[in-house]
């Protein structure tokens, strides 16, 4: 679970069980006694769970999973794609930090240190 582009006044995104992603509307209001609502997106992880989501920019979204793999949406969520090849990582993938569009890193188990290139 985490903010929409590390803005909480964007929404929020939250991984369930089974590899499930969801994400709320932007301006939610954290003094209400109610759930929030959450949008399903269509991310199909085969069961792995989601264990971190980053924002590269507005449009373009990465997921982190067990197994080692990464999923990207260049359409804010409404499609997915594997990345090709991470499927090969012996371990699992738990954090993702953009630093701008340029530059970016994943940092997984066993010491797996994955940089972005544009």
């Amino acid at each position: 679970m985490g903010f929409i582009q590390g803005d909480s006044k964007k929404g929020i995104w939250m991984s369930t069980r089974g590899g499930g992603l969801g994400f709320t509307e932007s301006n939610v209001d954290f003094d209400s006694v109610n759930g929030f609502e959450f949008t399903n997106s269509p991310i199909k992880t085969g069961g792995y769970g989601i264990l971190d989501v980053a924002f590269k920019n507005n449009e373009e979204l990465w997921a982190a999973c067990g197994g080692g793999i990464l999923y990207k949406s260049l359409n804010r969520g409404k499609t997915w794609e594997k990345e090709p090849g991470t499927e090969k990582i012996a371990g699992n993938l738990y954090k993702i930090k953009f630093f701008d569009s340029e530059s970016g890193f994943v940092l997984g188990s066993n010491g797996v240190l994955l940089k972005y290139l544009p």
